[in-house]
């Protein structure tokens, strides 16, 4: 009788790099130039 040997899962060589983080890397710094552009155009403005 042939012996069967139990299947594998085929290894990745490389795995695949997240794509999360640049996306949330790019909001947050979105978020604080807006922030920072918002507290300079009411600083610049608050004397009236």
């Amino acid at each position: 009788m042939a012996k069967f040997k139990p299947a594998r899962k085929k290894s990745k060589s490389a795995p695949a790099p997240p794509g999360g983080l640049p996306c949330v890397i790019l909001l947050i710094s979105a978020v604080v130039l807006f922030l920072l552009f918002l507290y300079l155009f009411l600083r610049w403005n608050a004397n009236g």
